[in-house]
C-alpha cells in the first residue's frame, strides 16, 4: 500500500509529548514507534515545522527510499545525500571536509562490507559537530527500521548535541541495530490509532466531494479496529475509488453496490506481513477467510484439505496472531484482524470456495466422527451447514442437525436456523417431516434475517415439487425472499406462485404489487386452468404455480375505481393499461406468517391466530381501513390503539418492515440491510428529522442491484419532500419523475407534490391539487393516509392566508371517519384550530402529532399556530429547531417571513454559539459542489448580495481566506456544525 500523506490530525497529546521532551538542551534521541500507515511520517513532519518554527536547522533524513537499499546498512549513504542537498542551507565552514570524509569511509565500507569501525565514528562526530556549530540541529530520521544499523548514525548526532527524532514500524523485524537503537533511545513514544471522528474526517476531506453516509458506515464496519490507522483508512478508499465502487450520485459520493464486502488494498501491510511468513501462512489465512473464522478442532482436516503438516499450521497460525493478522477469541476461535482483511484474503484464495472447504470440512469431520466420534458436534453442524448440497448426509447426521436445531431455536436462533437449512436438503419434499422443518425454518428466517436461506428450499420445489401441507409455506417462502432482496426468483414454477392472485383481494397478485408485472413468461394464462396443484409443480411437469380454487370475482365497478386512482396517481395522466389499486399479496404473505399454526408453531405471542394475521397483514397493505379495523377489533385487537394507528401509518409509507413487525410480532427482526431494511431507515430517519440519513438510505436504495419495488418508489416520494423542503427543487422534480405511478402510491405521492408546490412557493397550486384529489381518492377508497394528506393541505392555506381553501379542506377532512382513527382525530382537531385559530386546540393536536413521532409534521403544524396565535414565539422557536435539525432551508425561510409578520425576535438555534446556522451550511455545501454565487442564490432563494454577506461573514469567523479553503475547512470538519 502506498505510502498517503494526510494533514496531522488528532495528534494534539503526541505533540504535547513531543514538545516536552524536546525542549532541554543538548542532544536527545526520542524514538517514534507504531503500525504501518499510523502516521508516522505526517507526525514527523509536524515536527519538522514546529522545529523549525523555533529556530532550529531541520536535517530531514529518508530511509530504505534511495538508491542504495540494502548496500547501506548504516544509512552513511542517506546521510551523506541529505546534507549535501541542504549544503547552501547550512554554510558551515569545514563542512565540505567533514563531509567527504564521511563519503569516503561510505565508500570504503561498501567495498569491504566490514564491521563498524573508530575511523567512521569520529568521522561522524565531525560532520555533526560540524553542521550544529551556530545553532541548534534536528535530525528528523523516518523509517529507521528500513536500514539494519542505524544506532551509530542516530547516536553520533544525539553526542553532537543534535535532537534527533527517529520513526521505527511497529512488528518490523528487530535486528541487533533496531534493538540496540530503542535501548538508547531517551524517549520511545508509540502513536495509537486516531480516535474515530479524526479518521473519517481524513476520509471526508480525501474524498474530494460529499462523502454519502453509507461509505462512512461501510468503512467503519469493514475496518473494525484498523479503522484509526489513517493510512488504511485512506488507502482503502483509494482502493475503492480505482475498481470503481465509488460513484457520484445525485452530488454525493456512493458505493456502487453497497452490499458487496470493502476490502483492504492488496498491498496493505498486513498482507505483506502475511506473504512473508511464507505459502502456509497465505493458506491458512485464506482458509481462515472463508471459513468466516476456524475452530481448532478443524485444524487437522484443514491441514489435510491444504495438505500441509499439522504442525505446520499450527505454527502458522501463531505467526499470524503474532503478526496481527489474525487475532483468536476467548473460545479459542481464530478470526481474520477485520472484515476487510477477510474480503482480501479470500478474494486471494481462489483453489476453493468458501462453500466448497466448508463442505471438505464437514466430510472429513463426519468420517472422523463415524469412526471413533470425539468431534464437537458444534463445529460437525456448523460445517456441514455452511457445506452446501454436495455434503453427503445419511440419516442419522440429518436427525443430529434436527435435534441439534430444535435445542439450539431459542438461545442461538442463527445456528439452528442454518442447521435446519441443512436438515431440509435431505429430506423428502413430499415427506411430513420436511414439512414441519420448512415451517421451523421459515418461523426462525423471520427472526434472525436470514432470507437467503430460502434460495434453496424453493429452488428444490422448482425441480422436485413440494407436498400438499408445504404449499403455503413454499409461497411464504417465496414471498420473503421476494420482499427482503428485491429480486425476482429465477425458476418459472416460483414465479408462478408470486404471479397466482390471492382470495379475497381482487385479480392483483403479489409480484403486481411488489414489482408492478407479472413474472412467468405467460401473464395471461391462469394458474388455476390446468388443473394441477401447487404440490405437483415443477421445472420439468408443466404445471402451473396455480391454486385449487378460484380467485374471487373482480368487484363490481372496479375498473372505473382504478382508472379515477390511476389517475391521481399519475398527476392527471391515464391510467396505464392494468393501472391497479388492490394489493392482493399482503393477503398471501399474511397466510403464511401463520402458516406454522396448524403445526403448533404460530409465531407472536399468540394474542392474535395465523388467520387474523393473514387477514390483518392483507388489509393493511391494500389500504382498506374498514378491513383493518374490523380484523383488529375480531383478533382481540383495541381500537383507538396506538399500534393500529402505527400500522395505519407504516402501510401508508408501504413500510412493509414495520408492518410485518407490528402484525407478526415480536419474533419479527427488522432487517438491517435489503430492501426492506433500507427502506425502514428511509422511513425512520424522514419522520426522526435525521434526513441525512434518509437520503443515504434513499441513495442506497438506488444503486443497490435490486429491481425497482414498491418500496424503492415510496423511497423516492419521500425524497421529493426531503429535497424540496431543503430547497433543491430540480432534484426533487427528478425523484418525482423516477416514481411510479401506481395507484397504491396514489395518496403518497399526492401527499409529495403538495409539498413540492408549497415549497416552491406556489401555495395555491398545493391546495387545488389536495382539493382535486381528496375527493377521488375518497371514492376510490383510498383513505390510508388521506387525512394526513388534507392536514397538509390546510397548513399550507392557513400559511397562504386561502381561508376559502382552509375551509373547503376542513370539510373534506369532517368527512373521514374519526371515531377510531388517531390520525384522523388528530388531522381534525388541527384542521379545526387552524381554520377557527383556536390554539388549545392546535396545541391538543401537535401533542398527537408529537407523541406519534412525526417531526415534519409537526414542524409544518408549529408553524401554521404560529400565524395566529397569541404568543407566537414558542411555535416559532419549535419550528426552527426542527427546520434547522433537518437542514430545512425552504422552511426555515418561512419560518423567517412568519417572525416578521409578527414581530417577534428571529428564533436562533440553540447550542455552541459558533455553531454553523443551517443557511450557511448549505452555502457552504453547494460551494463545494461548484456552484457561483449567483448560482447559490437561485437555488436558497435569496439575492447575490445576501450570500455575499454570508461569506464575508463566514470567512471573519472562520478565518479563512477564500471559498476553496472554506469548503476545505468543512469537509475537514474544521468548522463547527448543527446538528442535522
Amino acid at each position: 500500500m502506498a505510502r498517503t500523506r494526510a494533514a496531522v490530525r488528532g495528534r494534539d497529546q503526541e505533540l504535547t509529548a513531543l514538545r516536552t521532551a524536546l525542549a532541554p538542551d543538548g542532544g536527545r534521541l526520542i524514538v517514534l514507534t507504531g503500525p504501518a500507515g499510523i502516521g508516522r511520517t505526517a507526525l514527523l513532519d509536524r515536527v519538522a515545522r514546529l522545529l523549525a518554527a523555533d529556530g532550529a536547522r531541520v536535517l530531514p533524513l529518508r530511509l530504505g527510499t534511495g538508491p542504495d537499499g540494502g548496500g547501506d546498512p548504516y544509512a552513511l549513504a542517506a546521510l551523506v545525500r541529505a546534507v549535501r542537498e541542504r549544503f547552501e542551507q547550512l554554510q558551515e565552514s569545514g563542512l565540505s571536509e567533514a563531509l567527504s570524509a564521511v563519503a569516503q569511509l561510505r565508500d570504503a565500507r561498501g567495498r569491504e562490507r566490514g564491521g563498524w569501525t573508530p575511523a567512521v565514528v569520529a568521522a561522524l562526530d565531525g560532520l555533526f559537530e560540524t553542521v550544529g556549530r551556530r545553532e541548534r540541529v534536528a535530525l528528523l530520521v523516518d523509517d529507521a527500521h528500513a536500514v539494519a544499523e542505524p544506532a551509530p548514525v542516530l547516536s553520533a548526532a544525539r553526542r553532537a548535541g543534535c535532537l534527533v527524532v527517529a520513526t521505527c514500524e511497529e512488528g518490523a523485524e528487530r535486528g541487533p541495530g533496531l534493538a540496540e537503537l530503542l535501548t538508547d533511545a531517551d524517549r520511545v513514544m508509540t502513536i495509537g490509532p486516531l480516535a474515530d471522528d479524526v479518521a473519517l474526517s481524513l476520509v471526508r476531506r480525501a474524498a474530494g466531494a460529499r462523502l454519502d453516509e453509507s461509505v462512512v458506515t461501510a468503512l467503519r464496519t469493514a475496518l473494525g479496529p484498523l479503522l484509526g490507522n489513517p493510512g488504511t483508512v485512506l488507502g482503502t478508499l483509494d482502493a475503492l475509488r480505482r475498481s470503481g465502487r465509488l460513484v457520484t450520485f445525485e452530488g454525493r459520493l456512493c458505493l456502487s453496490d453497497p452490499a458487496e464486502p470493502v476490502a483492504l488494498p492488496a498491498d496493505h501491510p498486513l498482507l505483506r506481513r502475511a506473504s512473508a511468513l511464507g505459502g502456509t501462512a497465505v493458506r491458512l489465512l485464506g482458509a481462515v477467510a472463508l471459513l468466516d473464522g476456524l475452530d481448532l478442532d478443524a485444524l487437522p482436516p484443514l491441514a489435510d484439505i491444504l495438505e500441509a503438516d499439522p504442525v505446520d499450521c499450527g505454527r502458522g497460525l501463531d505467526l499470524l496472531i503474532e503478526a496481527g493478522v489474525l487475532t483468536a477469541g476467548p473460545d479459542g476461535r481464530i478470526s481474520c484482524r477485520c472484515p476487510a482483511l477477510a474480503a482480501t484474503a479470500a478474494g486471494r484464495f481462489r483453489a476453493r470456495r468458501g462453500t466448497a472447504l466448508h463442505a471438505a470440512l464437514a466430510e472429513r469431520l463426519l468420517a472422523g466422527h463415524r469412526r471413533s466420534g470425539g468431534v464437537d458436534p458444534v463445529v460437525l453442524a456448523d460445517h456441514v451447514a455452511r457445506g452446501g448440497a454436495t455434503v453427503r448426509l445419511d440419516d442419522d447426521t440429518v436427525r443430529l442437525l434436527l435435534t441439534m436445531g430444535a435445542a439450539a431455536e431459542q438461545e442461538e436462533p442463527e445456528r439452528a436456523t442454518l442447521w435446519y437449512s441443512a436438515a431440509l436438503r435431505r429430506l423428502p419434499p413430499t415427506g411430513p417431516e420436511h414439512a414441519r422443518t420448512l415451517c421451523r425454518l421459515l418461523l426462525l428466517v423471520v427472526r434472525t434475517g436470514r432470507y437467503e436461506l430460502l434460495r434453496e428450499p424453493l429452488t428444490r420445489y422448482a425441480e422436485h415439487g413440494c407436498a400438499e401441507e408445504s404449499v403455503d409455506e413454499i409461497r411464504l417462502a417465496a414471498i420473503l425472499l421476494a420482499l427482503h432482496s428485491g429480486v425476482p426468483p429465477a425458476e418459472r414454477a416460483v414465479r408462478e406462485l408470486l404471479d397466482a392472485p390471492f382470495p379475497g383481494r381482487g385479480p392483483t397478485a403479489f409480484s403486481e404489487w411488489w414489482f408492478d408485472r407479472r413474472l412467468a413468461p405467460d401473464p395471461r394464462r391462469h394458474p388455476a386452468t390446468d388443473g394441477d396443484t401447487l404440490a405437483g409443480a415443477g421445472a420439468g411437469a408443466g404445471a402451473g404455480a396455480g391454486v385449487d380454487t378460484q380467485a374471487e370475482a373482480e368487484p363490481r365497478g372496479w375498473a372505473e375505481v382504478t382508472a379515477e386512482a390511476g389517475a391521481l396517481a399519475g398527476d392527471g395522466a391515464e391510467t396505464p393499461a392494468g393501472g391497479k389499486a388492490s394489493v392482493g399479496g399482503g393477503a398471501g404473505a399474511g397466510d403464511r406468517a401463520g402458516a406454522g399454526a396448524r403445526n403448533g408453531t404460530a409465531a407472536g405471542d399468540g394474542t392474535r391466530g395465523g388467520a387474523g394475521r393473514s387477514d390483518l397483514l392483507s388489509a393493511a397493505l391494500c389500504g382498506d381501513v374498514a378491513a383493518c379495523e374490523r380484523v383488529w377489533r375480531s383478533s382481540g385487537g383495541a381500537a383507538p390503539s396506538p399500534e393500529l394507528d402505527r400500522l395505519r401509518q407504516a402501510a401508508l409509507v408501504a413500510d412493509m418492515a414495520d408492518v410485518a413487525r407490528l402484525v407478526i410480532g415480536a419474533d419479527y427482526r427488522v432487517p438491517e440491510t435489503g430492501v426492506l431494511g433500507a427502506y425502514h431507515r428511509v422511513v425512520r430517519g424522514y419522520a426522526d428529522a435525521d434526513w441525512t440519513r434518509a437520503m443515504s438510505a434513499v441513495r442506497e436504495l438506488e444503486l443497490s442491484p435490486a429491481e425497482d419495488t414498491l418500496a424503492r418508489h415510496a423511497a423516492r416520494l419521500l425524497a421529493v419532500d426531503m429535497c424540496a423542503a431543503r430547497g433543491e427543487f430540480g432534484q426533487a422534480a427528478r425523484w418525482l419523475t423516477a416514481a411510479t405511478r401506481a395507484p397504491r402510491l396514489a395518496v403518497l405521492r399526492t401527499w409529495a407534490r403538495v409539498g413540492l408546490a408549497a415549497r416552491k412557493g406556489d401555495d395555491g397550486q398545493a391546495v387545488r391539487v389536495a382539493l382535486l384529489a381528496g375527493p377521488r381518492l375518497r371514492r376510490a377508497g383510498l383513505r390510508t393516509g388521506l387525512s394526513i394528506l388534507l392536514s397538509r393541505a390546510l397548513r399550507i392555506a392557513v400559511l397562504g392566508d386561502d381561508h376559502e381553501g382552509a375551509a373547503e379542506l376542513l370539510a373534506e377532512i369532517e368527512l373521514l371517519p374519526h371515531e377510531h382513527h388517531v390520525d384522523a382525530q388528530e388531522s381534525l382537531l388541527l384542521a379545526r384550530g387552524l381554520v377557527h385559530r383556536d390554539p388549545e386546540c392546535a396545541r391538543e393536536a401537535t401533542d398527537l402529532i408529537r407523541e406519534r413521532g412525526d417531526l415534519p409534521a409537526l414542524m409544518e403544524s408549529c408553524l401554521a399556530v404560529a400565524r395566529f396565535a397569541p404568543d407566537p414565539r414558542p411555535w416559532l422557536r419549535e419550528a426552527h429547531a426542527l427546520a434547522t435539525r433537518c437542514g430545512a432551508a425552504a422552511l426555515l425561510e418561512r419560518v423567517r417571513e412568519v417572525t416578521r409578520e409578527r414581530g417577534v425576535p428571529a428564533p436562533r438555534a440553540r447550542g455552541r454559539r459558533d455553531a454553523l446556522a443551517v443557511t450557511e451550511q448549505r452555502i457552504i455545501e453547494l460551494i463545494g459542489e461548484g456552484l457561483t454565487n449567483r448560482q447559490i442564490a437561485l437555488r436558497l432563494r435569496l439575492s447575490e448580495k445576501t450570500v455575499e454577506n454570508y461569506l464575508t461573514r463566514l470567512f471573519a469567523r472562520t478565518g479563512c481566506r477564500s471559498r476553496v479553503e472554506l469548503a476545505a475547512a468543512s469537509l475537514t470538519g474544521r468548522l463547527a456544525r448543527t446538528p442535522t
